[in-house]
């Protein structure tokens, strides 16, 4: 398994929900895919780059209890599937779940990457075990969790985060119950 190289991207129109990042070579499973990256942030600034309006809250991506990523444009391209080809681990590292085939659409499951929340919209990803709604960790049927667990498929905080949810330890901070308050935009209105 070469992980040194990553594999060639190309972003392309989607069939369903605008661009997507698509496979332009076979990829192996287990193979490093991407690294999402962007400007990291703590948790204030995500706020107050969502009350005001300079950030949607579904934009970044959540690296840490308190600390989020406002992915670059290529990262931002990766699509959402209930059903995904790739799996984040460490930090922000995408990794092929399965095999993947030339052409394929690369995604992974953004529900896999959100602290327990009470923010959701609808899916419209389409796959053959679409849940219909996007939400937060939680939302995931045990199974599939358990399956990112076996697999390695979930980042190094989410791990902290679900044993304080099984030991009965979490609540949703609230700076996010706040910032939930203030998203003006209805869950119909995303993609």
């Amino acid at each position: 398994m070469n992980n040194r190289k990553r594999p060639k991207l190309e972003i392309r129109e989607t069939r369903k929900y605008g661009k997507g990042v698509f496979a332009a070579e076979d990829i192996e499973k287990g193979r490093i895919v991407w690294v999402l990256d962007g400007e990291r942030m703590d948790a204030l600034d995500l706020v107050e780059r969502v009350n005001g309006d300079a950030e949607n809250i579904n934009d970044p991506l959540q690296i840490g209890k308190r600390t989020y990523i406002d992915l670059d444009e290529f990262s931002r391209t990766f699509n959402h599937s209930c059903d995904p080809s790739t799996g984040i681990r460490k930090t922000s590292e995408m990794f092929a779940l399965r095999d993947i085939k030339k052409g394929e659409e690369l995604t992974f499951d953004y529900s896999a990457t959100i602290a327990p929340t009470e923010w959701k919209m609808r899916c419209k990803c389409g796959s053959r075990n679409c849940r219909g709604i996007l939400g937060d960790v939680l939302s995931v049927p045990r199974e599939q969790l358990d399956y990112y667990k076996r697999h390695g498929a979930l980042q190094k905080y989410m791990k902290a985060i679900l044993t304080d949810v099984e030991a009965g330890r979490y609540e949703i901070p609230k700076y996010e119950l706040a910032a939930l308050a203030k998203l003006k935009r209805t869950s119909e209105e995303f993609p």
